[in-house]
């Protein structure tokens, strides 16, 4: 008799795991087909909106005078502008002779706490330092993303924007009377509002001859997308 409870509790052990398995293995199916699925819906519903064309108020790497541009609009805090930093980055050392790459503010503030300050930090930067203070301030803030960007937006800047600043050689008085000087913040709402008009919902977002591209896959994508744009103007230019 307890050979045969045995037998039927292990029958019912492997009936419930194996239909543990099953809608495991249905859930992983539906996961996979509604990814797929939304990511075509998406391509399909993308629209190439446009921004507002280079200004001297624009911080600006790579050749200034290039016919190619490149243009993102990203959050210091954004996960996802943080892993394309580096992708980004490669571009700049890849095409710096023939791509201007630009950067805009486009702050997530209601998702984001320290997305504004550190947007500042960055204008701040520049403001005293110019092209090259602003770029390493940019580099800082996604490179060392995780360990300022959940600081309590009162105190990130004593704990951590100060070093920073004073790191890459800025006058620490200075910074914190910059980073909210009007201009600082001027720029910043200019930014978002070129950034809205083109109805950008999403961090980063990028504009390739000021047109909006879908992101990337992968640095092979990204440079491919540039190639065409490149040999694009170089075909227009010889005609």
């Amino acid at each position: 008799m307890t050979n045969k409870i045995g037998q039927a509790n292990k029958i019912t052990i492997w009936f419930i795991v194996g239909l543990i398995v099953i809608v495991t293995a249905a859930v992983i199916i539906a996961g996979a087909y509604s990814s797929s699925t939304s990511s075509k819906t998406a391509n399909a519903n993308f629209v190439a909106t446009t921004v507002p064309p280079i200004t001297a108020s624009d911080w600006v790497q790579g050749n200034p005078n290039a016919k190619v541009s490149l243009i993102e609009y990203g959050d210091f805090v954004c996960p996802a502008c943080g892993e394309y930093f580096p992708v980004v980055q490669q571009l700049v050392q890849n095409y710096s002779s023939t791509v201007r790459f630009v950067f805009r503010n486009f702050p997530l503030y209601a998702v984001h706490p320290d997305a504004g300050i550190s947007a500042q930090a960055a204008q701040a930067a520049g403001l005293e330092g110019g092209q090259s203070k602003y770029w390493a301030m940019y580099d800082l803030l996604y490179s060392k993303q995780a360990e300022w960007s959940t600081t309590d937006p009162t105190q990130v800047v004593g704990k951590y924007l100060d070093g920073y600043a004073q790191s890459i050689g800025l006058n620490i008085d200075r910074f914190n009377n910059d980073i909210n000087a009007t201009s600082v913040m001027e720029k910043i709402q200019n930014d978002v509002t070129g950034g809205t008009a083109a109805q950008i919902d999403h961090t980063p977002t990028f504009f390739v001859n000021l047109k909006q591209i879908p992101n990337p896959t992968s640095l092979t994508d990204f440079e491919s997308t540039v190639n065409a744009a490149i040999a694009s103007s170089t075909a227009t230019s010889t005609q």
